[in-house]
């Protein structure tokens, strides 16, 4: 069974038509790996709720700041191809740092089903991928 920050971020931001495969696919070790490369630059995401981050706020310091604006806490759950750290929950300041240095896909989930960061594979532009509340303000805007 995926954790819950994974089953929650790929009911919110993975369209429809991939959602039960790619679930099941994090929920099982031998599949996993399935799941992971599609991060690299195919992830089956919701485009309307995802924004790609400017380049001037796509590195750790401002991403963090981005992030914690919106909501975010001092962890986030790891789902990275590559990764000793996928699956685990991580300092969203280290996760951040090693995102912004690998070359491959990764998400971290922030607030599960509502605030992740998701980064293809290099040279990709990362995207916060958010889905509000209703009550609930969405925080900081992106500046273009």
């Amino acid at each position: 069974m995926p954790t819950d920050h994974e089953a929650e971020f790929t009911r919110a931001f993975i369209a429809s038509a991939k959602r039960a495969r790619f679930i099941q696919a994090l929920a099982h070790p031998k599949h996993r790996q399935e799941a992971l490369v599609l991060l690299d630059e195919h992830l089956p995401y919701m485009p309307g709720f995802a924004t790609e981050v400017p380049s001037a706020q796509d590195f750790p310091a401002e991403l963090e700041k981005l992030l914690r604006a919106k909501g975010a806490g001092p962890t986030c759950h790891v789902i990275a191809d590559g990764w000793k750290a996928d699956g685990r929950e991580l300092p969203l300041r280290e996760a951040l740092h090693q995102i912004c240095l690998q070359g491959s896909g990764a998400i971290l989930s922030c607030l599960p089903g509502q605030l992740a960061y998701y980064r293809p594979a290099a040279p990709g532009r990362g995207l916060l991928l958010e889905r509000h509340r209703p009550g609930i303000p969405s925080g900081m805007i992106l500046e273009p």
